[in-house]
């Protein structure tokens, strides 16, 4: 304050400038000094945690006539509008002293609220936690969870101020667990500005917290929710080797405290990053069987390669976080789908799977590709940009008419990996792209020309028109030349188990996919142009008969396996409860699964090569 009277007092040095002006600007500049120096104060509480609701009280200083209110509309890394303030009941506005002050609700995410003559806004509402789910708060008995954007509104005037949390709970049920920075001497957390808040998820639990340090780094796996069907030890020495890969990777530590991961076992999925932490969701016997539990280590592996890419090294369109609105990037494939492909080398490189285990994760993403007919229909960089109406919002015709970032994103990375390594013997490769990425990004954001120029400049003209044309066409990308140099090869049909037997005879196939979770065979999408699509089946048809037979529960292969690609038959179908009966041409059934193997020919430099990739003899 006094800096700010001094230097206003120094622009004010001028002839004839009274006294009494300068003492009144002063008297003006007050309210705006204090502002400065204050701070906003957030009290959680959980009196009524069996009715899903949280309690919260928040005071912000204001210096206005009329004060707005906004509850975000959305949360940084799931980009979807989610309209938190549905969930937002019983909100009141006081003045520090508990008079009650006038609040009208403007917007469906708005308030206004009658603030003159007070310094302080206090206001009181609850929220209810429907959604249990890495991107929303949850409340309950046994724990909570707090996402900022879920919970606390803001005002556009105090957004930069200081935020301090009081979390209020009973010591049996638990202790809250956060990045945010304890306040020294309390019982508080305190978040820099808003953004910060929103980025430091709060978990209150009574949850077992494994704790370890890698090259100086504190970092904590806290397991909410475990039970004898997990093993917390063997899960965080395996978190510990993720972090050990993933910081020699980059070969650089952004973080300015300790690290966690708040990892929730309680039969949901999904991962949501954070500048120091990350929310993970499991079920509760997910370390019970192998692949599942490497799909959580992928989780683990994704989200702590987001603390580098897209934490730090952010696309322009998402350096400034709007939560009202929407904010359109064309470069999700390189923030969500890069990391995608790298999750899973991390996991190789780390010696938590095996190279088949690796090419078996590999092949899925391919065929998770190439079976998308939206492939062909919306280049991956429009596929970020529809991220809002589409990703996150899928519909019966989705696999027709878009592609997953993440996969897409996935494929590319390796198809553009394997480009660099093979046009230069090696010598470069998509990892030294990111570090020189983050390197130059870190600090400030990027935009897309600029990673295609980094690309351009370590590995020529070639690599920057093959980026072009794989992001921005939809070019199939030629996994097949990618794999080739590494002396593998891709199964995309049905094979039998030994060379001299023949191979198996094609199935045919009606050309849709099916509601999952119930026993009745009910058509959830059709894919265009098949046999499906020109019989006339519509997403919500229920298949009750194909040729005459009967469909029964788990006997749809079976029946399906006595006829050929091309035979024409019947289906009967119940629409809407009326029964219709429609002609069909069988399509060739799609292969539910890939395989890479390694070819018959393969070289002594082919294996050096996937060593180079894998980080591990593939052998």
């Amino acid at each position: 304050m006094r800096f700010l009277i001094v230097q206003t007092l120094d622009r004010l040095r001028v002839p004839n400038c009274s006294w009494f002006f300068i003492f009144s600007v002063c008297l003006c500049l007050l309210p705006h000094a204090a502002m400065a120096a204050a701070e906003v104060r957030h009290t959680i509480s959980f009196p009524k945690d069996r009715e899903q609701l949280i309690l919260v009280r928040s005071e912000f200083p204001v210096d206005a006539a009329v004060t707005e209110l906004l509850m975000p509309n959305w949360t940084p890394g799931s980009y979807l509008i989610r309209d938190y303030a549905a969930n937002v009941n019983r909100i009141a506005a006081t003045s520090a002293d508990g008079t009650v002050l006038l609040l009208e609700k403007i917007s469906k995410d708005r308030w206004q609220v009658q603030t003159s003559q007070i310094t302080t806004l206090v206001v009181d509402y609850e929220v209810f936690t429907p959604d249990l789910s890495v991107r929303a708060s949850w409340a309950s008995q046994d724990f909570s969870l707090i996402n900022g954007a879920s919970v606390f509104l803001y005002t556009e005037q105090t957004s930069g101020l200081p935020q301090r949390v009081n979390i209020k709970n009973d010591p049996a049920r638990g202790e809250p667990f956060t990045a945010m920075v304890p306040v020294p001497n309390g019982d508080a957390f305190r978040a820099d500005n808003y953004d910060e808040l929103v980025d430091s998820p709060v978990a209150v639990a009574q949850a077992p917290a494994y704790r370890f340090t890698h090259d100086a780094q504190d970092y904590v796996l806290l397991n909410v929710g475990e039970n004898q069907f997990w093993d917390g030890k063997k899960a965080a020495r395996d978190v510990e080797k993720i972090v050990a890969e993933t910081q020699s990777f980059w070969g650089i530590n952004p973080l300015e405290r300790t690290y966690w991961f708040l990892n929730f076992i309680v039969e949901s999925k999904g991962g949501l990053e954070h500048d120091h932490s990350t929310v993970i969701m499991t079920g509760r016997r997910q370390m019970r069987d192998r692949d599942d539990y490497i799909k959580w280590l992928g989780v683990v592996a994704h989200e702590f390669f987001h603390v580098w890419n897209v934490r730090r090294m952010r696309p322009v369109e998402l350096q400034q976080y709007d939560y009202q609105n929407e904010q359109y990037t064309k470069q999700l494939w390189l923030a969500e789908g890069l990391t995608s492909y790298y999750d899973n080398l991390i996991m190789s490189r780390a010696g938590l799977i095996t190279p088949k285990e690796y090419m078996e994760l590999l092949a899925a993403n391919i065929h998770r590709l190439e079976t998308t007919p939206g492939r062909l229909v919306r280049p991956v960089t429009e596929a970020s940009l529809d991220t809002w109406i589409r990703q996150y919002k899928p519909n019966s015709n989705s696999l027709n008419s878009t592609i997953s970032y993440y996969t897409k994103g996935a494929v590319i990375g390796f198809i553009l990996d394997t480009y660099l390594r093979m046009t230069s013997n090696d010598r470069h490769d998509l990892d030294e792209v990111m570090r020189e990425m983050y390197k130059l990004y870190s600090d400030k954001p990027y935009s897309a020309e600029e990673f295609e120029k980094v690309v351009t400049d370590i590995g020529g003209e070639g690599a920057g028109e093959l980026l072009r044309s794989l992001l921005n066409t939809t070019i199939e990308p030629d996994v097949d030349t990618a794999l080739d140099w590494y002396g593998l090869e891709l199964k995309r049909g049905p094979v039998s188990a030994t060379e001299e037997q023949k191979e198996e005879p094609l199935q045919g196939d009606l050309g849709v996919l099916w509601e999952e979770g119930i026993q009745e065979y009910v058509v959830s999408s059709v894919f265009d142009a098949s046999g499906g699509s020109v019989a006339g089946l519509m997403p919500g048809d229920e298949i009750l008969a194909v040729g005459g037979e009967r469909l029964a529960k788990n006997n749809l292969e079976n029946l399906m396996s006595g006829f050929s690609p091309g035979v024409e038959t019947t289906l009967l179908v119940s629409r809407r409860g009326k029964i219709v009966k429609l002609d069909i041409k069988l399509d060739a059934a799609v292969p539910d699964h890939f395989e890479i193997v390694l070819k018959p020919d393969y070289k002594k430099r082919n294996i050096r090569r996937l060593r180079s990739l894998l980080g591990q003899d593939p052998q």
